[in-house]
């Protein structure tokens, strides 16, 4: 049995919509440690991590190589979170939520091993970032945390995720700039751009610009300060993503297991994931 399996069942039956379930850093008895007073940046990577690979490591190496910030990295802690809702996805499969955290729990001592940072774990019941991040900062504040003037949350994302994040249709009735307002000031938005076959880099980088112009009206063109485009990524690695690990995987292509931390392709061999079940 998975040592996540309980932690979830008991998050999953909680009325909390946030909690740290793992931390690379000592503990007391009691919860996980997540961050201390020293902390001014805690980096979010939230995905499905269905399962993680080398694309969300990639993200997570450049915005700690690039000090985009300039916050030193003994002032940062790294937060894997795995939401049970999704958006755009009513119906996601909770019986993996335990396998996939001990995948993730693979990459965060893998990413402990080689950066000088506290990684934790979290779960969350919320599918928006903007109620994620309010349950973070919730969290937070329930722990009685004392946190840094000018702390802020760092999401991780893809440019396809900034894009879903400022388009107004997830806030309806309420105006982007109303519903984002808190989450803006609280939160950086950390953006990997890559070619895509339809949105160029320069497009992106354009797109960026075009907010601090003030030429995307419902978005505030301060926003654009919240903004960080990093370029860095191997192209091969940017078109790595779980759905296609998984048809790899399916179809008994060996091709998947360079698209994944060493660890994390024998976690998958050894427990027979995502092989086509034979009826």
């Amino acid at each position: 049995m998975s040592r996540f399996l309980k932690p979830l069942q008991e998050f999953v039956a909680s009325k909390a919509d946030f909690r740290i379930v793992y931390s690379t850093a000592s503990s007391s008895q009691g919860a996980p440690e997540f961050i201390t007073n020293s902390t001014q940046r805690v980096c979010v990577l939230d995905s499905s991590f269905n399962p993680p690979h080398l694309a969300h490591y990639a993200i997570i190496e450049e915005s700690l190589k690039s000090n985009f910030d300039d916050v030193p990295i003994k002032n940062k802690v790294l937060l894997l979170l795995l939401s049970v809702q999704n958006a755009d996805k009513l119906h996601p499969q909770p019986e993996s939520f335990d396998q996939r955290l001990a995948m993730i729990h693979l990459m965060a001592d893998h990413i402990a091993a080689n950066f000088p940072i506290t990684v934790a774990i979290g779960l969350t019941k919320q599918a928006m970032f903007v109620n994620k991040s309010l349950s973070i900062l919730n969290y937070l504040d329930s722990q009685q945390i004392t946190i840094k003037p000018g702390f802020k949350l760092t999401f991780l994302i893809g440019f396809d995720t900034l894009i879903r994040i400022l388009n107004p249709k997830y806030y309806l009735p309420d105006k982007l700039s109303v519903s984002l307002e808190h989450f803006m000031k609280m939160t950086d938005l950390v953006c990997l751009t890559r070619h895509s076959e339809t949105v160029t880099i320069n497009q992106q980088s354009v797109y960026v610009k075009e907010i601090s112009l003030g030429q995307h009206e419902e978005i505030p063109s301060h926003w654009s300060k919240n903004i960080f485009l990093l370029r860095n990524m191997d192209e091969k690695v940017a078109t790595f993503s779980s759905s296609g690990i998984r048809k790899e995987i399916a179809s008994g292509d060996p091709a998947w297991k360079k698209q994944v931390l060493p660890e994390v392709a024998k976690y998958i061999e050894d427990n027979n994931l995502y092989k086509e079940k034979k009826t």
